[in-house]
């Protein structure tokens, strides 16, 4: 007996001793390498600590990397892996898939969706081989398709878990808009914005963003989104979830918080996005949702018209000082001049306008997202990114004739595919967009349960 005491008495003054010097091996070569390395192998180790951190808490507490995801994609979309300018957005992309596999309750069934998934895979990869194979392109290719891949994962989540992730997200693009709105307010020169260099913002650049109208230039809500554009993208799929996901006064809050960020954007590809959706919600929603639905949209449209800078930049569109309008004309006039000789497979993948703002602006590449997937990848890809697009259309309005919450979820689909997808590229061309649509596209190929009988939507 005393033996065996003394064997386990042993052993548990043993274990932490290994534990510890386990840990010191673990911490201290990493830490001698990042600091005596140069910055390729100071990234590398980042990049391994980050990806086994990820590995550990999507094993253990898988949840957290689907919330953590719709809040970085929510609150701060550019923000970078730490010494590094790897996108934390696309690093949890990866662990959607490892924390999937240990979700209780997933129910992995790969069907369509999945399909067209490895179709867009093999014939983008076609496209890199054909324009010329290189770090860069691969770099690009392998970006594009971790952000798209990410419908996959969503669509495959447990109804608790799914609507878990999605009000997660409404209430980080809530903040976000509300830290936006101020901003606007109290730093309409951007000076402040130099400070957020954790979000993607250029400490050394002037970082404010301005449109020009008849008279004044009026700033851009840009908050933790860098770029206006994104954040209108944002902000109109968190005023559409929060219709879906939420209920009662919370919900009006929500919507209104959201929206006026949504507003001071001034992006009319992503306000055209939210209205055209609710067009078709007003179609397709149960009977007893279309009158609210109406008084609400009225009420929305009333607000917009009430804010002078919107409704400046609404009332100048397509006039002599809308020089976006005359831009994307311009590049609808020289995109088959530019594909000359290059429509098969594009012009390829590793294309520096594609990265250099100050490049992509005098470039004026077309913005459209199907024509600018020809763009980089050919008319092939190109035509089966419009087919899935059809596909996409075609399913969501048949099935949005069902549940509330899927009727705003498909009908939120149908809008960024006829307006946001129209009329600007980021959804093609950045991280955080491909992301936000595929985020929405898995939310409405889900399965939404009835609800209830006597349960309000109110």
């Amino acid at each position: 007996m005393a033996g065996g005491v003394s064997t386990a008495v042993h052993s548990e003054t043993r274990l932490p001793w290994w534990t510890l010097g386990a840990s010191v091996v673990l911490t201290i070569v990493p830490l001698s390498v990042f600091l005596e390395g140069d910055s390729m192998t100071r990234e590398i180790v980042v990049v391994v600590g980050a990806l086994a951190v990820a590995a550990y808490t999507a094993a253990v507490h898988p949840l957290s990397i689907f919330v953590a995801s719709a809040v970085v994609l929510g609150f701060v979309p550019y923000l970078d892996v730490p010494g590094t300018k790897i996108p934390v957005i696309l690093v949890l992309a990866v662990g959607l898939w490892v924390a999937l596999a240990f979700l209780p309750g997933v129910r992995f069934r790969p069907g369509w969706c999945e399909l067209w998934v490895f179709a867009l895979t093999a014939t983008a990869l076609l496209s890199v081989v054909a324009t010329g194979v290189s770090t860069t392109s691969l770099t690009e290719l392998a970006a594009w398709l971790a952000a798209t891949a990410v419908v996959v994962p969503v669509r495959f989540l447990p109804a608790a878990a799914r609507t878990t992730m999605a009000r997660a997200f409404v209430v980080s693009a809530a903040a976000a808009s509300v830290l936006g709105i101020v901003l606007v307010r109290i730093d309409p020169h951007g000076v402040l914005l130099g400070r957020f260099a954790f979000a993607g913002y250029d400490p050394t650049r002037r970082n404010v963003q301005q449109v020009g109208g008849t008279e004044t230039l009026t700033t851009r809500l840009t908050g933790t989104f860098v770029e206006p554009n994104i954040a209108g993208l944002v902000l109109a799929a968190g005023v559409l979830l929060a219709v879906a996901y939420f209920r009662g006064p919370l919900r009006a809050t929500l919507i209104v918080v959201i929206g006026a960020g949504l507003l001071l954007t001034l992006s009319r590809s992503a306000i055209a996005t939210v209205v055209v959706a609710g067009v078709l919600l007003v179609l397709r929603a149960p009977g007893g949702r279309k009158v609210t639905t109406i008084i609400a949209g009225l009420f929305a449209g009333l607000g917009s018209l009430a804010i002078p800078q919107v409704r400046d930049r609404l009332l100048d569109s397509f006039g002599p000082s809308d020089t976006g309008t005359r831009m994307r004309d311009l590049a609808l006039q020289e995109f088959p001049r530019a594909m000359d000789g290059q429509w098969v497979w594009g012009l390829g993948w590793a294309r520096e306008e594609f990265r250099d703002p100050a490049l992509g602006r005098a470039v004026n590449f077309v913005a459209n997202a199907p024509l600018i997937t020809v763009y980089r990848g050919g008319v092939v890809l190109g035509l089966l990114v419009v087919l899935v697009l059809v596909v996409l259309v075609v399913r969501s309005w048949i099935v949005a004739k069902g549940t509330f919450e899927g009727a705003v979820l498909c009908t939120a689909v149908i809008g960024f595919v006829l307006v946001a997808c129209q009329l600007d590229f980021p959804i093609v061309l950045q991280a955080p967009a491909t992301v936000l649509f595929s985020f929405l596209v898995g939310l409405s190929l889900a399965p939404h349960e009835p609800a209830p009988p006597g349960t309000s939507h109110a």
